[in-house]
């Protein structure tokens, strides 16, 4: 029996008419777009009654898992109460929620400043640095990714997303060099951070240069840096006076085994954004959070007209509590744990590096362990494919685009884990054959 409810006729007018009426921004894969009826837990369910198992998160949203009953809950209590309001005025929900964020951040933050998604928080967060250092230039880290808006985009490093802007960026933007240890020319184990070498002078030549802007740990990749380089990192911003923005869009809420990934290396920026997970799977929420000097000189103009829903922010906060409540975070932590020793165990010649900080990661894959070339994008579309005609929902990511990007919501189980990993494996074996 089907596990839909619709009909085959049904489902298959609802694909056409996805096909014939929504624009999306990419091409699809084969298999893809999945048109989805239900979601619950890691597991979401397509219109023809086809089972997945979802290790993208709903595309890192639900931290707490699909459809989590006490989200549900608080977001139809919401629903009764209050919708929305103007940016003027404020919430219940949307002053606990800022309340919560801030107390669970470090000290050198002192207010949240709702909007509607990630790239806007970092537009912002953009826009209050360069507000109060009188300042344009802004750096970024090598391999980032802040959003895809114009101004995110410009603090973004893939020349494809910046391209699609359809003009030249702004000079105002600059990479730095990021951790990418694995493919360290070096080795990890004589690392003296020496990819920051020359940062100070390449920043020092910027004068105009407000703040750096970073993930604490690089989502396209999975790349978390040794405690050290960011101290060296943190200690060269400290010296040139410039503010540091740490963006948790998708590093935050547990994702990473702590409540915001800035605390695996004890940062103290003087901004925070965060998106994604923030709204508990329910609308679009964002935040830019930050201390009380940064505050004093920010002038938006306006507010996001959905900004700070009152129905999102209920969510969210009940989100929060059930990472607190379930220990979804220590879950992380040791599924990811978990994923890193089933994965390297396999032993499969196309794995070249498995990398999890908590549930935030994948696996890299190369052609030669020993030479870490890059595995052809054909090979990896093909198993990208085929785990995807097995029900296995993930995406690629990587530099190089040969990153299997594993970010499950934080209740999976190490059932579910091992499952994909049998799963994987014959994929691998089956791909290899027939390439």
């Amino acid at each position: 029996m089907s596990n839909s409810p619709f009909s085959a006729e049904q489902a298959d007018e609802l694909v056409q008419k996805d096909e014939q009426y929504v624009m999306r921004p990419w091409t699809h894969p084969a298999g893809e777009p999945v048109i989805v009826a239900r979601a619950k837990g890691c597991v979401i369910t397509d219109v023809h009654g086809k089972d997945y198992l979802d290790l993208t998160a709903g595309y890192f949203v639900n931290n707490a898992g699909h459809c989590h009953p006490r989200i549900v809950e608080a977001a139809t209590q919401q629903l009764h109460q209050v919708l929305q309001v103007s940016g003027k005025h404020g919430t219940v929900a949307a002053v606990r929620l800022a309340e919560r964020l801030v107390n669970l951040l470090p000290s050198s933050i002192d207010q949240a400043f709702f909007s509607t998604g990630g790239s806007e928080a970092n537009e912002f967060a953009l826009k209050m640095a360069r507000q109060v250092t009188g300042k344009s230039d802004v750096a970024y880290l090598d391999n980032a990714y802040h959003g895809l808006t114009l101004g995110s985009l410009e603090v973004t490093a893939s020349e494809k997303y910046r391209d699609s802007a359809g003009k030249p960026l702004g000079g105002e933007t600059y990479a730095i060099p990021n951790a990418y240890c694995y493919r360290c020319p070096l080795g990890p184990d004589t690392c003296a951070t020496q990819c920051l070498d020359g940062v100070d002078e390449k920043i020092a030549a910027r004068p105009n240069t407000a703040a750096i802007i970073a993930e604490p740990i690089q989502s396209v990749g999975g790349l978390a840096p040794p405690e050290k380089w960011w101290a060296r990192v943190d200690a060269i911003r400290k010296q040139r006076g410039l503010l540091l923005i740490i963006d948790e869009v998708q590093t935050g809420l547990g994702r990473t085994g702590k409540m915001f990934a800035l605390e695996h290396y004890g940062l103290e920026p003087e901004i925070v954004s965060g998106g994604k997970g923030l709204s508990g799977g329910v609308g679009s929420l964002a935040m830019t959070c930050a201390g009380s000097g940064v505050i004093a000189k920010f002038f938006g103009g306006t507010t996001p007209t959905s900004g700070g829903n009152a129905v999102s922010a209920a969510a969210g906060l009940a989100m929060i509590e059930t990472l607190l409540d379930e220990k979804l975070i220590d879950n992380a932590r040791v599924m990811g744990e978990h994923f890193t020793q089933a994965l390297w165990a396999l032993r499969d010649p196309w794995i070249g590096d498995v990398r999890f900080t908590g549930l935030l990661g994948g696996a890299e894959l190369v052609a030669d362990r020993d030479t870490k070339e890059v595995l052809a994008k054909k090979a990896v579309a093909a198993i990208k494919d085929a785990l995807h005609a097995e029900g296995m929902l993930i995406t690629v990511s990587g530099l190089y685009g040969n990153v299997l990007r594993l970010q499950p919501p934080l209740t999976i189980t190490a059932a579910q884990i091992d499952t994909f990993v049998v799963c994987l494996r014959n994929v691998l074996a089956a791909v290899r054959q027939s390439v």
